[in-house]
């Protein structure tokens, strides 16, 4: 800042301005250097570092060209032309000599600081004593120190650290020291710690040099290298699987994607055991880099899926600083069912029979072993009379079992089993049969199987009818034969039939002529196959009334017998037709009944419809013998059974001649019901006359 001295009363001379403390100029800019004095009587003199500078043209001057003399002249301030580091750099003062020699008013400024300023250098990074020309080369975790140094620059530059664009902390505060060639400039030196961090890999690392003889800061610049071990993850494509993935329908790959430097080698295991390179695994990606590593990665593609690519996958990237922890990804490939051979089933595959004992419980059977994924469940269908039908099979609570379970058997479980294995994928439902027969045979006494049947003399088959019970049997009179029948089932094969009713009985094979005859046993057999169950059959011929009666049969085997009983009902024909021919009669009756009821509910509401109209009228008519009367006056009285009922009274013949008068009270009373069409005439108008005396 300039001095400034106020003037007094007396007259001695004082500096009115002194150059400032501080003051900064460009090398080769011109500089003032003020000076200012009241009542200057001596002469202007300046100094530099304590020593005298004269005035040299070009160089030194007196900014005001007049000089520094006395003779009042109060302006001393210096101009120097194109400031030199080496010459003008330092402390100036600016001195007055006294007045004359007895005054002892000599002047001496406080001394001012002029700085001129010079570039410094571009800076420079260094590390271990030598300039970096390349980038930092760290290990993951190790941390180096490095130096920034801005050299010969007066005054000192001012050093900031840069990583990425984020400014960061020095280790210290920096140094500054003059140049030992060049003791009026400066070297400064700022240190700053590096760690090598993967997610500073790639970044620059800049020193920037702020120095006010630039806007612009210098900056020296470098690339942060550093080397850590991999890490992977895997990505499926597509990322999201929206439903599972079936054998040989779906498509999808798995990528294994490396972060290392260097780049990684991607190594792949299947359940732990490595893949080797093929055509379903490529490498992509290499040494691409991002803003925090280098990526590269590698792809198995599966198109499409296959049952044996199920398993877990896992990738691991390896490079020179490490290996990396593995990635896993389990592939889940869901198929059908698909039988699993092997040596025993080559042998046992065929038919399996089994027999079992009547009402026992048993698990007769196991179906083949299936390969399924999700696990296969299991249905049994029993192929009965060609028919398949789906067994209930559950064991110990739980449905689908791979065995089958039968209790309380009885002879309609005989007969062959398919096991069929089954799966859901995809809310689709996979199926597969095993190939293999399951025949299970029955063993017990004699059973009778009770049917309704009906049988007629054309049609040998079981026919059911709800009018009948469980052994009854119709036969019509007339008919040339009828045959009884009842179903039985027995293991071993019964040794004797027999048929029985009243004091007859005949053996299976035997007949009484030419009436009874009872029939060979005859074997039923379901999908070709020969069964324990049989008919047992009775033929009676030319049937009658009389042949209507209870019939038994007797089955007997060497392990038990059983009994039943089948009544015949034997109908004539001719009491059909008269129970139709009445049943029709009936009939027609009713109909006829239903029809007169019906006429006269028409009847009665036409009538009363008629009745009620002939009512309206009348209340909204006149009657015309009410126009043509000799009394002067009408009088109408109301009847206590007919309230619409009106009486017109003629008055005698004294009380007037043939004058017509009009009730006015009746016109009144019905002004606002009758209608000009009401006062029409119902009947033609009849002229009275007075009574003539004979």
């Amino acid at each position: 800042m300039s001095g400034v001295v106020f003037v007094g009363v007396n007259s001695e001379q004082r500096f009115i301005e002194t150059p400032p403390s501080y003051q900064e100029v460009s090398s080769g800019e011109d500089v003032k250097l003020v000076c200012k004095v009241q009542d200057k009587k001596g002469q202007c003199i300046w100094q530099k570092d304590r020593k005298p500078v004269g005035m040299h043209p070009d160089k030194y001057e007196w900014a005001n060209g007049r000089g520094g003399g006395g003779g009042g002249d109060a302006d001393c301030t210096l101009l120097i032309r194109r400031a030199s580091l080496d010459f003008d750099d330092g402390l100036w003062e600016c001195q007055v000599t006294p007045g004359d020699f007895t005054r002892q008013d000599a002047l001496t400024s406080l001394a001012s600081r002029l700085l001129v300023r010079v570039k410094p250098r571009k800076p420079s990074l260094e590390y271990g004593g030598t300039i970096m020309t390349g980038a930092i080369t760290l290990r993951e975790g190790q941390e180096v120190t490095i130096s920034c140094v801005s050299r010969y620059g007066n005054p000192p530059a001012l050093i900031k650290w840069f990583i990425g664009g984020d400014e960061v902390e020095p280790l210290r505060e920096q140094t500054n020291a003059t140049e030992v060639d060049s003791p009026k400039t400066w070297a400064a030196h700022s240190l700053l710690r590096v760690k090598g961090a993967r997610e500073n890999h790639g970044l620059p690392i800049r020193c920037l040099s702020l120095h006010s003889s630039s806007p612009l800061p210098a900056i020296a610049e470098s690339r942060l290298d550093i080397h850590y071990s991999p890490e992977v993850h895997t990505e499926t494509s597509p990322r999201l699987l929206t439903s599972a993935l079936e054998d040989s329908a779906s498509f999808m790959s798995i990528k294994c994607i490396a972060d290392a430097n260097p780049p990684a080698a991607i190594r792949w295991y299947k359940d732990s055991v490595p893949l080797t390179r093929s055509n379903s695994i490529d490498s992509f990606g290499q040494n691409l880099t991002n803003r925090n590593g280098t990526m590269s990665g590698s792809e198995i593609r599966f198109e499409p899926v296959k049952q044996t690519d199920t398993g877990l996958y896992t990738c691991k990237g390896i490079n020179v600083i490490g290996e990396s922890s593995p990635a896993n990804y389990r592939l889940d490939i869901q198929y059908g069912p698909r039988m699993r051979i092997n040596d025993r089933m080559n042998k046992t595959r065929g038919d399996v029979e089994v027999t079992a004992l009547l009402a026992s419980t048993v698990d007769p059977f196991e179906c083949d072993d299936f390969d399924a994924n999700p696990p296969a469940r299991y249905r049994w269908v029993h192929l009965r009379g060609g028919v398949p039908q789906t067994i209930d099979n559950s064991v110990h609570g739980e449905t689908g079992s791979r065995r089958l379970s039968l209790k309380n058997v009885i002879w309609s479980n005989e007969g062959e089993y398919r096991c069929v294995a089954f799966n859901i994928i995809n809310s689709v439902r996979r199926e597969m049969s095993s190939d293999t027969r399951f025949i299970l045979h029955v063993s017990g006494p004699p059973e009778i199987q009770t049917r309704r049947y009906n049988h007629n003399n054309d049609d040998d088959n079981d026919r059911l009818s709800d009018n009948m019970s469980m052994d009854e049997s119709i036969a019509w009179v007339g008919d040339s034969f009828h045959i009884l029948k009842s179903k039985f089932c027995s293991r071993p094969p019964p040794r004797l039939i027999a048929w029985q009713w009243g004091s007859s009985h005949i053996r299976s094979g035997e007949s009484i002529e030419p009436k009874y005859e009872a029939l060979p046993l005859e074997p039923i057999k379901e999908s070709n196959e020969t069964t324990n169950c049989y008919y047992a059959k009775l033929e009676i011929r030319d049937l009658q009334r009389e042949d209507s009666r209870v019939y038994n049969l007797l089955i007997e085997s060497e392990k038990g017998r059983d009994t039943t009983s089948l009544k015949l009902i034997v109908r004539d024909p001719m009491e059909i037709k008269i129970i139709a021919i009445a049943g029709g009669i009936g009939l027609l009756l009713l109909f006829v009944i239903i029809g007169l009821v019906f006429y006269a509910i028409l009847k009665a509401r036409h009538r009363k419809y008629q009745k009620k109209r002939a009512e309206e009228e009348d209340e909204n008519s006149i009657a015309a013998d009410a126009f043509y009367t000799t009394t002067p006056s009408i009088n109408r009285q109301k009847t206590t059974a007919s309230p619409a009922s009106k009486v017109y009274v003629r008055k005698s013949p004294s009380e007037g001649g043939l004058a017509v008068m009009y009730d006015y009270n009746q016109i009144v009373k019905h002004s606002r019901t009758l209608s000009p069409e009401a006062l029409k005439i119902r009947r033609a108008p009849a002229v009275l006359q007075p009574p003539t005396i004979v």
